[in-house]
């Protein structure tokens, strides 16, 4: 299949670009390796398709393709990608078309044509090692049916639709070339200078340019740090994976990397990581979470073993489950609401488990809070369990976790806009039917428990928790809410500041 950009008016009807939603908790995103793309810089796809498109297919070399494609096969509709590419160097082509001397274009340039620059460097759109295979095919027409010079250029990649531009005008050629997913075109040395003699050369020209120069190289610690930072200032996503970090650092490096994402997401209230164990056998994963003993662990969920998935270049390839998972979870929200157990349910695109636990040990993985993966005859693979390692009290489970940060997203978009009303009976009032109003929304869907909704959650803002004398900057709004299953209260306290902020605090 060729890709044309022909002139004319074309009509395509296609569906608004979705608009991120911070409510949802269908939506994750993913840090890790993948083919090409954008390093470093968040970037939000909505199918297979499109992360294919701007991040490539997977090609064996990292597991973040394979997570992504696992999460949109198992449901997942919009998800962020932070690719980290770290020194990875990034192919690039010559493209020389003659020589300007004096004001004037040597013999051998092509004639009549209008360019602005006599030489070019064609560069792959992002680094990477894909881009030596990038091919790039120029032809030059000094006259056409269209009249005046024209290129027609194709871009090609093995295994990829190629990208057609044809009647490109000559000078107009660096911006129609932006358009491209795969190439970039600069000028290389001084512009040709206005009113130069133009070349009486050939009428067309032909160029075949490929380019070398891409390199991989693993991410360091130091992306993977800018990387946390970088989506906990996404409002949107509620999962978060790391799906290449179990290979690319060593320890202590890896588990001080992962104890930092969790501290991210805890601090932020509002999504779960996803932990993918780097090490085989039931005894020494629980010696690994154990590394990761903090508070911090009641915003991670950990699923194992490894899985089994289809790869084109190989039978089978073995790959964390984290994505799976994630599309999983992505798909029983739209179905069910973020505070049922994202449990006993299939994983679809996974083929088989890496490692067959005996028994026993599986036994020790669930009461250390590892959600396992269980093959069962007949029923392909399954998410048995919706625990997260977290001992503290509120803390022990997937479905209140989710249920929290819905409730915590919820509450921000109520509570946010009152941080510069004046603090007095008004603001306290509409800070208490604000949050009312969120819980009662939860109560109806069957996410809080009780037989009425005085017995599922007490909102409280008034002088006991805001003594009089107290700080006249600061209101503080305390919540309590009674899940579903198990039942036991959970508290959750809100403060606006003199700083004009909300904090929000799990107690």
């Amino acid at each position: 299949m060729t890709v044309t950009s022909l002139p004319g008016l074309t009509l395509t009807a296609v569906p608004p670009p979705a608009e991120p939603a911070p409510l949802r908790t269908d939506v994750a995103v993913f840090l890790g390796r993948t083919t090409r793309g954008p390093a470093g810089e968040p970037v939000r796809v909505t199918g297979r398709d499109d992360a294919a498109g701007a991040f490539g297919p997977p090609d064996g070399a990292a597991a973040t393709p394979y997570a992504l494609r696992g999460f949109f096969e198992n449901g997942g509709r919009a998800a962020w990608v932070i690719r980290l590419a770290g020194a990875s160097g990034t192919a690039a082509a010559d493209w020389v078309l003659g020589e300007v001397r004096d004001g004037r274009w040597l013999p051998g340039g092509p004639a009549r044509g209008g360019f602005r620059y006599a030489r070019y460097r064609v560069v792959a759109a992002s680094p990477g090692a894909w881009g030596g295979r990038v091919r790039v095919s120029i032809r030059f027409r000094a006259s056409s049916v269209a009249g005046p010079p024209s290129l027609t250029v194709r871009v090609s990649l093995p295994g990829e639709p190629a990208e057609v531009f044809p009647d490109v005008p000559p000078a107009d050629v660096e911006r129609r070339l932006a358009e491209s997913r795969l190439i970039r075109l600069l000028p290389a040395g001084d512009p040709v200078p206005a009113g130069a003699t133009e070349p009486a050369g050939p009428l067309t020209a032909r160029w075949e340019l490929s380019l070398t120069g891409g390199t991989d190289e693993p991410p360091t610690p130091e992306e993977y740090a800018r990387a946390i930072e970088t989506q906990a200032e996404l409002p949107e996503p509620a999962l978060v994976a790391a799906p290449d970090l179990a290979g690319d650092l060593a320890e202590p490096v890896r588990t001080g990397t992962v104890r930092a994402l969790l501290a991210a997401a805890e601090a932020a209230k509002d999504r779960l990581v996803l932990v993918d164990v780097p090490v085989r056998g039931a005894d020494a994963a629980l010696d690994w979470l154990a590394g990761l003993s903090t508070d911090d662990v009641r915003a991670a969920a950990v699923y194992h073993p490894w899985i089994r998935v289809p790869d084109a270049g190989a039978p089978l390839r073995t790959v964390p489950p984290s994505g799976h998972v994630a599309g999983l979870i992505a798909r029983l929200d739209a179905e069910r609401g973020a505070h049922h157990t994202p449990a006993n349910a299939v994983l679809l695109e996974a083929v088989d488990l890496a490692e067959e636990l005996p028994a026993p040990q599986q036994t020790r993985l669930f009461t250390g809070g590892v959600n396992l993966l269980r093959c069962a005859p007949g029923q392909g693979l399954g998410v048995w369990g919706g625990r997260t390692p977290s001992a503290v009290p509120g803390g022990r489970y997937v479905a209140h976790r989710r249920l929290m940060h819905v409730l915590v997203r919820a509450i921000r978009g109520i509570a946010g806009p009152l941080v510069f009303d004046v603090n007095g009976p008004e603001l306290r009032l509409a800070l208490v039917r604000g949050v009312t109003s969120v819980l009662l929304d939860a109560y109806r869907a069957g996410a809080l428990a009780g037989d009425r909704p005085e017995a599922a959650f007490r909102v409280r803002c008034d002088e006991e928790n805001n003594p009089p004398g107290g700080d006249p900057g600061r209101v503080v709004c305390d919540v309590e809410v009674l899940p579903a299953t198990p039942m036991e209260f959970i508290e959750i306290r809100l403060v606006l500041g003199q700083d004009r902020g909300l904090e929000v605090i799990e107690r």
